[in-house]
């Protein structure tokens, strides 16, 4: 029996030495094998990182007004398995949220229970309300920020702001354009916790503060953004229409002033919106702009002295075949001078002018005035146009050209070439960015004119300027006029493509106009399209445009501070045109004339037959005249009399030709523009 006493004894021994040595293994394991990495996880139960989001940063107008800002709305976190197994919190919490929100107890209650996981039991609350619940502490609530972005003003500018997603990241407009300078940097708050992963303490020395976005300011004017946009509505409920456009530019700095799409949207509720409603159709949907178009291309025959002011164009009555095409006037007449050509907006007269240029440099103006390639303003989504490489030129795309067809080109593109018209001739890029501000008050981006390149001289920016006045006191844009303030400007309408043929019943109605003329400070682009009541940009869009100038004046005294009624008698308006200096900075000089007043001019006999009378020593209108007169085409180089011409003095021709010819000044004192 001893024996077996001993036995089991040392069975108990050696059962018990290898549970020590067990606990002895486990515990070298922990306190010295796996030390670092167990401390490092007891480390992270006992401490939590909170991420605090920063703050998306404020959208302002160039004077500061908010136009977009974000809202500190808290939202309310319960941790579900906490509250059921403590009853009386729970209790309480759907007492005090009840209370404050006005809901009733039980819905808290049901929301609790229903769910194994945390639980948001109010999203977004206000901050006021959120304020009253400051000091309300629970262990299963998390109070959480959960910024709101908001517009305070609707749908105003909404195509130039755009919008954010739900996790407040820009989708449109600067919103997305400029999500990294608005977006901020995130902080982060390290909280102590108890082993039942309550919050007891926070280690403000390991936290990080947040910071939030930088506070971008736009060229845009609030003001001018509301007359913007109410007018392009009562434009359309005028007239009808499925849409229309205007943009607002200063046109010396290139600042977007304002910018409008009718329909629009409302950035706060973006998702009841189609994405057509949502497209900012300024920069995103080419068009052929039609008779806008001519003032470009007028512009170029000045600039190179291909035409003369009083110059006499046959208009063949308002309708010309040639001979795989015909051009029509709206307008008809037998003939035009070269500035009633614009005034009165022919397109006969305007496709003849455009045969005196060559179709390379007519191309290089037309890239210089920014065509076919995009403004890269600080927009998403915008388009390049199209524009035709010259050896894709037709036998009349130059001519269709001239007029505005066949080619593609957006609003925006169309705003910024006449900028360029009427500021003394220099392309600019479109600003609508002008500063981004950091928290601290730095400015960290400003943007400042740029000019791109000088498309035309400074004198042929004075004299088309003279041209777009003559349309709006004289021509198609006599809607558009002021009674106290000079305005110039371009009317245009052009039949929409529809099934790939151009509709006789649906047109894009525009004008673009500039005041005050003599110094412009304004520029004003207005489309509408397919409206129902008239169809001409003259009928529709320059009385849209007149309201808005109207009102930007009365609201705005530096836009036109030297304000008279304005003397339309033809000896005033002749006047304005005369020997006075150009207030663009150009002026007159005296140049020599060498006409000889003693001319004869040439004879019936000369322009009866079929060989070429001699042009030397004859005006350019008499010698075009002769020209069109026997059936040839003609294409200038100078200015005054002619002194050379490319088909002889008795050669034969065949009708329809080109005949060069090369004129100089005479010696007589003239006026003539200079920079």
């Amino acid at each position: 029996m001893s024996g077996m006493a001993n036995n089991r004894l040392w069975i108990l021994i050696l059962v018990a030495f290898i549970g020590l040595s067990a606990i002895v293994i486990r515990l070298v394991k922990i306190q010295i094998i796996d030390h670092d990495d167990l401390a490092f996880k007891a480390e992270k139960q006992q401490i939590a990182s909170v991420n605090v989001k920063a703050e998306r940063g404020v959208i302002n107008d160039r004077n500061g007004e908010a136009l977009c800002f974000t809202k500190d709305d808290v939202s309310f976190i319960v941790d579900s398995k906490m509250a059921k197994k403590n009853e009386k919190s729970l209790d309480r919490i759907a007492n005090k949220f009840s209370e404050i929100f006005g809901k009733e107890k039980s819905y808290y209650v049901n929301l609790i229970n229903g769910s194994d996981k945390n639980i948001c039991i109010e999203k977004k609350a206000d901050h006021d309300k959120a304020l009253l619940l400051k000091d309300f502490v629970a262990d299963e609530l998390k109070k959480v920020p959960d910024y709101t972005r908001i517009y305070p003003y609707g749908n105003l500018a909404a195509h130039i702001l755009g919008y954010v997603d739900e996790n407040c990241k820009g989708v449109y407009g600067i919103e997305k354009s400029l999500d990294k300078q608005l977006t901020g940097k995130d902080g982060k708050l390290l909280v102590d916790k108890d082993v039942f992963g309550k919050t007891v303490a926070v280690n403000e020395d390991e936290s990080t503060q947040s910071y939030e976005g930088n506070t971008i300011y736009l060229t845009i004017n609030r003001s001018y953004q509301q007359i913007l946009e109410k007018e392009l509505k009562n434009g359309l409920d005028n007239y009808g229409g499925s849409s229309a456009v205007g943009i607002i530019i200063d046109p010396n700095t290139g600042e977007i002033l304002a910018m409008a799409n009718n329909p629009s949207f409302d950035p706060n509720d973006f998702s009841k919106y189609t994405d057509e409603e949502r497209r900012n159709r300024i920069i995103t949907d080419p068009y052929e702009p039609g008779s806008t178009f001519k003032s470009v291309t007028m512009s170029m025959l000045l600039d190179n002295g291909l035409v003369q002011d009083d110059e006499v164009i046959n208009t063949e009555n308002g309708t010309w075949k040639l001979q795989h095409a015909s051009i029509t006037d709206a307008h008809k007449s037998s003939k035009l001078t070269v500035k009633e050509i614009l005034e009165f907006s022919s397109n006969i007269g305007m496709a003849k002018l455009s045969e005196r240029i060559d179709k390379k440099l007519f191309y290089k103006y037309l890239r210089d005035f920014g065509f076919g390639n995009a403004t890269s303003i600080e927009l998403p989504g915008e388009a390049n146009g199209m524009l035709k490489l010259p050896d894709a030129f037709s036998q009349y795309s130059k001519m269709y050209m001239s007029f505005g067809y066949e080619i593609m080109v957006t609003p925006l593109q169309m705003a910024m070439a006449f900028s360029a018209l009427v500021n003394g001739g220099n392309l600019m890029k479109p600003i609508l960015i002008s500063k981004a501000v950091d928290q601290q008050g730095k400015v960290v981006v400003e943007n400042k004119p740029v000019v791109l390149r000088r498309v035309i001289k400074e004198a042929t920016s004075g004299k088309i300027k003279e041209y777009m006045i003559g349309v709006v006191e004289n021509g198609t844009g006599k809607n558009a006029r002021l009674n106290n303030v000079l305005v110039g400007g371009k009317t245009g309408s052009t039949r929409k493509l529809v099934e790939n043929k151009y509709s006789k019943g649906q047109h894009y109605s525009s004008f673009i106009g500039f005041f005050p003329a003599n110094a412009p400070k304004i520029l004003c682009m207005i489309m509408v399209s397919s409206p129902e009541i008239g169809k001409d940009g003259g009928l529709v869009a320059a009385p849209i445009f007149h309201e808005i100038a109207r009102q930007i004046i009365e609201i705005d005294p530096k836009v036109a501070p030297d304000k008279s009624n304005i003397d339309r008698k033809e000896e005033t308006i002749k006047s304005w045109f005369a020997d006075n200096p150009k207030n663009d900075g150009s002026k007159y000089m005296d140049v020599p004339d060498n006409s000889d007043k003693s001319e004869k001019n040439i004879s019936k006999e000369e322009l009866s037959g079929n060989t070429m009378p001699n042009l030397q020593g004859k005006s350019v209108r008499e010698s075009i005249a002769a020209l069109n007169k026997i059936g040839l085409k003609s294409k200038v180089i100078g200015t005054g009399n002619v002194i050379w011409q490319s088909v002889e003095p008795g050669a034969s021709f065949k009708k329809g030709d080109v005949c060069l010819i090369k004129c100089e000044p005479a010696k007589k004192l003239n006026k003539i523009y200079i920079n």
